[in-house]
């Protein structure tokens, strides 16, 4: 789980051979589709969809990886559904994060999101960036995060040319996804829920990254899955938020690792859907 799925490009070939890896653009982001207007981009969204895959396919336990917003889905999932869990993985992003002055807070998020809605609802194309742009917007958030030289990697499901503006890009996310969350659970009821995540849980904290609330929160929920989950393995990772995709070897032979303990369920039953159609069509970008 991720907003852009090919986010995991460079992470996957260091994983185990034997598992198959479904990866999903989060609903608003890369080429899946965008709410109706008017909606807004809840956390609860991706729960729903995580829920709503795995009856799909017919899986009767799910195995979850996330980055980010992604990894923070696969962690509630984990906390409202438990008994649908073999276990999970969180990459840089696990228990949601607690903010202070909600109410502000809220205010703030409704008057952009009518703002970004208005933008999403109309016919006007977004602004439109060269590449070399392009390629710093998506290096520079989170303490320059990506490096550059990955950059182009997020760019392939995320930038459409312009057709006003030869030669230049646009975003295609949905921007009403930049408004952020509205409400958040509170943490003593994060530190109670912690005890429902009895499956193993694999949490790497990337040490150039960011807390984005008190770190405090965040110990306290994880002194609590080292004694609820069967295997809480947590380790700090060298590297920004995106260190799976600027250095996916080193995360990835701890989570390699991690699957080939706890990969013992049987995965005869469900599977890919014939009547999925794979859209070749997508034009390459040369980025």
């Amino acid at each position: 789980m991720t907003d852009n799925c090919a986010t995991f490009n460079r992470l996957i070939p260091h994983l185990n051979k034997n598992l198959g890896f479904l990866c999903i653009d989060l609903p608003g982001h890369g080429y899946s589709s965008r709410l109706p207007p008017g909606m807004f981009y809840h956390m609860s969204n991706h729960v729903i969809l995580i829920h709503y895959l795995a009856k799909y396919f017919q899986w009767s336990k799910v195995s979850l990886m996330g980055h980010s917003m992604g990894g923070i889905a696969s962690y509630i999932y984990s906390m409202v559904y438990p008994e649908n869990i073999d276990f999970v993985i969180c990459i840089d992003g696990a228990k949601p994060m607690i903010r202070k002055n909600v109410n502000i807070h809220m205010a703030k998020a409704i008057s952009k999101f009518l703002k970004y809605d208005e933008l999403s609802s109309g016919n006007k194309e977004p602004p439109s960036y060269t590449i070399d742009n392009i390629k710093e917007k998506i290096s520079k958030p989170n303490n320059n995060s990506v490096l550059h030289e990955y950059s182009h990697i997020l760019m392939e499901r995320n930038i459409a040319p312009s057709k006003l503006h030869p030669g230049k890009y646009y975003f295609t996310r949905d921007p009403r996804i930049k408004t952020g969350e509205l409400l958040n659970f509170p943490q003593d009821e994060l530190t109670q829920y912690a005890q429902n995540i009895t499956c193993p849980i694999f949490i790497a904290k990337a040490r150039g990254g960011s807390y984005y609330e008190v770190k405090e929160n965040f110990y306290e929920v994880l002194d609590v899955l080292k004694r609820s989950s069967k295997d809480c393995d947590f380790h700090y990772v060298d590297g920004s938020h995106h260190v799976h995709l600027n250095n996916p070897d080193a995360i990835g032979k701890l989570i390699k690792e991690f699957i080939r303990r706890h990969n013992i369920e049987d995965r005869s039953i469900g599977g890919i859907k014939d009547d999925i159609i794979v859209n070749d069509n997508k034009t390459s970008l040369n980025i």
